[in-house]
């Protein structure tokens, strides 16, 4: 099994297809509605229809309960729907954080915030949202950011990865690897140095998916320095990806680690430099 298959067996990985996240997240929101309301309402509502179960949900926004408008915003982000932007958009000014949040990551899915087309519509209020006082609004607008294809969605994530609270930084410096913008390979060789061991790994693995061979030296000294086993293992994968033959070596010692993860993380990886090295000797 390839270690992001032991990733998703020890927790639930995000997909990378938006289409699979999508389905996860309706999938758990058909649940929350049972916890809203009942299972007798929900069958009732799924019987008459998608538009029926819309107005069935957007009648808990006005709730009093902020759990209940929290859950019933999470629904509505699986519907995909723009036309339910503006309302979505409204609750981001919510006076709980919990709402706030989920109000954000609904709008990344009913906006379509990954269509350049959308994003010019929903960017000010994500942006806006990366400045929230609550840490949990902030790293939602952080995640939400790393889909959206906009220069400046990348400053202000550039920004954000020097968040006070190592939870919005450590979704900001993931949010810059998703987005692949070589410009900010500064903020994630500077992310490697995080006081936080969690940003530190994600610093290193969104350099893995820059597949910048400029990186290869920091990620190199980091991991002569690094206590954290789950830095290394992030580092090891990240080598693999940039698959620089000058990181072979490390690797090889790497793949003898005592820990099971990290020698197997460094096996792959060295399958991968030999691969490429393979492919490269071959196009000469």
């Amino acid at each position: 099994m390839s270690v992001e298959g032991r990733r998703c067996r020890r927790g639930w990985a995000r997909p990378r297809d938006p289409s699979l996240l999508r389905a996860r997240v309706r999938a758990l929101a058909m649940l929350v509605l049972v916890l809203i309301g009942s299972a007798e309402t929900y069958a009732l509502e799924a019987q008459k229809g998608g538009a029926d179960l819309k107005h069935e949900i957007l009648k808990h926004l006005q709730d009093p309960d902020a759990a209940r408008r929290r859950d019933a915003l999470l629904l509505l982000g699986t519907f995909n729907d723009v036309p339910l932007s503006p309302l979505v958009q409204r609750a981001t000014d919510d006076p709980d954080p919990g709402v706030r949040a989920a109000a954000i990551m609904a709008l990344g899915h009913v906006g379509h915030a990954e269509n350049a087309s959308n994003a010019q519509e929903v960017i000010p209020t994500l942006l806006r949202a990366l400045n929230d006082s609550h840490p949990l609004v902030r790293r939602a607008a952080a995640e939400v950011l790393g889909r959206v294809p906009d220069p400046r969605a990348v400053r202000a994530l550039q920004e954000a990865a020097r968040d006070r609270d190592a939870a919005v930084r450590a979704a900001a410096v993931e949010a810059l690897g998703e987005q692949g913008d070589p410009a900010a390979l500064p903020t994630l060789l500077e992310r490697l140095r995080d006081k936080d061991p969690f940003v530190r790994r994600q610093a290193a693995r969104a350099l893995g998916r820059l597949r910048a061979p400029t990186a290869l030296a920091a990620l190199l000294e980091c991991l002569v320095r690094e206590e954290d086993v789950d830095v290394k293992r992030a580092i090891a994968w990240a080598l693999g990806e940039i698959g620089h033959p000058h990181a072979a070596e490390t690797l090889r010692t790497l793949s003898r680690s005592a820990d099971p993860y990290l020698s197997a993380t460094a096996r792959e990886a060295l399958k991968r430099l030999t691969s490429e090295a393979t492919v490269r000797s071959r196009n000469r």
